[in-house]
């Protein structure tokens, strides 16, 4: 997946949950809050009151897809 792809995909889902597999091998479906020029603030993967705010680089993710 491209830089260019995972961005436009990013700004396309902000407040929705996507599936997201990091470049260490974890898969996390989270809330994407935001995207800059470097990456992007999510939550963890636990939906409800407990969510953390997290920011990944680009570069740290293989994949995203919807969640079903």
């Amino acid at each position: 997946m491209t830089r260019d792809v995972l961005v436009i995909l990013l700004r396309e889902n902000i407040g929705k949950r996507l599936r997201v597999t990091f470049d260490h091998g974890v898969v996390q479906s989270v809330e994407i809050d935001s995207v800059d020029e470097e990456g992007f603030l999510h939550s963890g993967p636990n939906e409800g009151d407990d969510r953390q705010g997290l920011w990944t680089r680009f570069e740290g993710v293989n994949l995203i897809e919807p969640t079903n």
